[in-house]
């Protein structure tokens, strides 16, 4: 049993000194390898950062690969259909060379024909014609000069007494429109004065405009569109945005800066009050207005450009800053036919293009952001990573940014890892505390073991001693004929040695029965008892027992009507023997000629016996301690009453083992309550 005691502790100790070493080595090797791991997560933190950025630059490349391509197959349409249109995010400003260095796209501003006032006064005499012959055909067109300008004077006035000016006009230019020099203006301005006087001629007037001169133009303005304008002004706002359309979709093939002078007029002629869906496609022609002028805009800004364009164009695209807007970028080819072509961007249009990935994401709210090479980026912003667009691109590089306001994913990564560090190392330093406090329980609880050790000794060498001191003692009376010739006196010394032999012998089972438990191999014997036949039983035991001489307790049986029939399935000796324990500690604690009341009772799932006695009672401060092995407590050493200390830890081990349980209920003063609790066979109902 004392083996059993002595491996017990030193499995306390072995558990106490894991419980210390272990959580000290994890936080030594937390230590250890804390600043390892965080320069670890922060150079993965940095290479999927810069791997998000590399993907990003990869896209704006296979964009810009993207937009060449169209614009490379726009180029073969505009030759063969006359016009193009490149679907593609970053060809919104695309140009073409043709092989021998002329910009084709956008079309520059041509040199057009001045029909509107500006009449050539070169023209009209022959080779070889006499002097007085060139004098006299420039003087008469000097004159019919004269006269149109006249007539557009008159054309001009405005106001209710108009009309006799705008006869006199509508006259000069009818005289005016059967010459070739002067007859498109003045047919022009005959049509106009027309609508001016409400005259139904004015729609034959423009379509012979339009039959005589469809070739020619009024300052870059085809004839074709000058009519349709005259002819939408009169039909109202829905004609004019038709005839918008027409212009916005290059059916006239104007030039880009012609394009916006007459988006313009069309745009003032539209000032008045429009339905919302009129309103609506005005909106969507001031949009397209912006994008052409932006459109004529470029075409200006590439004249000076298409000298070092030509010379430094390859078959593989490259890009250059531009030289009148250091914002923009001119990417661009050689194409097979020697031609070139390219793209004009800005960095939002290369961000846009780039587009976004889940992948990107590498912070809160970062984004990508172009910006010039060698530049930082502004102070509202934090640079995460910076990678090169490219070779061909030298000028340009790629961040990915987030606001300076956002955290900094470094610091992100670094306080993840630092809250695990700080909970791991948390969890260890409350093992570690918790192995303190194992280790100062066991060791209070070895100091215990050692003098419940030391007090177990002593008490059951004296509670050995006692009985076979006694049966010693009678044992040699009888020897030496003390009770000769008294049958009453020897009776009397040969039960005190039965009874002592008893005592000593339930001592020694005692003693047995723990060792057997604590080594495991305490086998029951289950049968089927009844509660209250086992109750009387240990009762009859118990009177058995005890001195005959000695003072006597009256004990009580009290068995419910629930109980009488009530059958538990157990070993009846181990119950028996618990039930005498407690009976024998209700003699011996609750006091001298006090009475000891067993109550049985029993209901649907289980029953139970009760040993009350009368004595000074149990503190709630014991009473979960006197069922440890060995352990007496103070009252009980107190009151001088002999005993090993094993009695109560027997019960409660037995009475588990068999699936029951043991309760105590005791006030300080009023004596205690033992209730053994077993399980009740439940009979099977057919």
């Amino acid at each position: 049993m004392l083996c059993m005691v002595r491996s017990r502790r030193a499995w306390i100790y072995i558990l106490s000194v894991a419980a210390l070493l272990v959580p000290a080595g994890g936080i030594a090797y937390l230590g250890a390898v804390s600043y390892r791991d965080e320069r670890g997560a922060i150079a993965a933190q940095d290479d999927r950062q810069r791997q998000a950025a590399t993907g990003i630059a990869a896209r704006i490349s296979h964009a810009i690969d993207d937009a060449l391509d169209a614009v490379d197959h726009a180029t073969a349409l505009e030759t063969e259909a006359g016009r193009a249109t490149v679907n593609a995010p970053l060809a919104r400003y695309w140009f073409w060379l043709d092989p021998e260095g002329r910009l084709r796209v956008p079309r520059p501003v041509p040199a057009a024909v001045e029909l509107g006032g500006a009449l050539d006064r070169g023209a009209g005499c022959a080779a070889g014609s006499p002097l007085e012959d060139c004098v006299r055909e420039l003087a008469t067109r000097q004159a019919r000069v004269t006269r149109l300008a006249a007539a557009q004077r008159a054309e001009g006035c405005r106001g209710d007494g108009c009309a006799a000016s705008w006869t006199e006009a509508k006259r000069q230019y009818t005289a005016l429109a059967q010459f070739d020099d002067t007859g498109p203006v003045a047919q022009l301005g005959l049509a106009r004065t027309l609508q001016l006087l409400a005259d139904p001629r004015a729609a034959a007037a423009l379509a012979d405009l339009e039959l005589r001169f469809a070739d020619r133009t009024f300052e870059g303005v085809p004839v074709k569109l000058v009519v349709a304008m005259l002819r939408a002004e009169t039909a109202g706002a829905e004609a004019l945005l038709d005839v918008a359309e027409g212009v916005l979709t290059n059916r006239y093939a104007l030039d880009p800066i012609v394009r916006v002078g007459v988006l313009g007029r069309i745009r003032h002629r539209l000032d008045g009050a429009l339905t919302g869906a009129q309103a609506r496609r005005r909106a969507e022609l001031d949009e397209r207005v912006g994008q052409i002028r932006s459109e004529a805009r470029a075409a200006a800004g590439l004249i000076d450009e298409l000298p070092e364009l030509m010379r430094t164009a390859g078959t593989a695209w490259h890009g250059r800053v531009a030289s009148h807007v250091p914002t923009r970028t001119l990417i661009y080819r050689r194409r097979a036919d020697g031609g070139v072509i390219g793209i004009s961007v800005d960095a939002p249009m290369l961000e846009e293009a780039a587009g976004r990935e889940p992948g990107d994401l590498v912070a809160k709210n970062a984004h990508a952001l172009v910006i010039p090479s060698g530049a930082p980026v502004v102070r509202e912003l934090r640079q995460i990573v910076q990678v090169p667009l490219g070779e061909a691109l030298p000028h340009l590089t790629l961040a990915i940014v987030n606001p300076i306001a956002d955290p900094d994913p470094r610091d992100e990564v670094i306080r993840e890892r630092s809250k695990r560090h700080v909970v791991y190392t948390s969890a260890l330093a409350v093992a570690l505390g918790l192995g303190l406090l194992l280790m100062i329980r066991g060791a209070a609880r070895a100091r215990e073991l050692a003098q419940l050790k030391s007090d177990f000794v002593s008490t059951v060498s004296h509670e050995l001693k006692t009985p076979l001191t006694s049966i010693r003692m009678f044992a040699e009376m009888l020897e030496q004929g003390v009770a000769q010739g008294d049958p009453a006196k020897m009776a009397r010394y040969h039960g005190v040695i039965v009874q002592e032999s008893q005592r000593l012998g339930l001592l020694i089972a005692n003693l047995l029965d723990y060792a057997q438990i604590e080594k495991g191999n305490r086998r029951y014997t289950p049968s089927r008892q009844e509660l209250a036949g086992l109750a009387r039983l240990a009762v009859t035991t118990f009177e058995t027992l005890r001195d005959p001489d000695g003072t006597r307790n009256s004990i009580e049986v009290e068995v419910s009507s629930e109980a009488m029939p009530a059958e538990v399935e157990v070993d009846r000796d181990v119950v028996v023997q618990a039930i005498l324990n407690l009976l024998a500690n209700a003699a011996k604690y609750g006091g001298a000629e006090q009475p000891i009341e067993v109550t049985v009772g029993a209901d649907a799932t289980g029953g139970w016996i009760s040993v009350t006695d009368h004595g000074p009672g149990i503190p709630s401060s014991e009473q979960a301690r006197i069922f440890r092995e060995f352990y007496r407590s103070p009252e009980a050493y107190r009151s001088g009453v002999e005993g090993t200390g094993l009695g109560l830890a027997l019960v409660k081990r037995h009475i588990e083992a068999l699936g029951g349980t043991v309760e105590v209920a005791s006030v300080v003063g009023q004596g205690a309550t033992f209730t053994i609790r077993l399980p009740r066979i439940q009979e099977q109902v057919a």
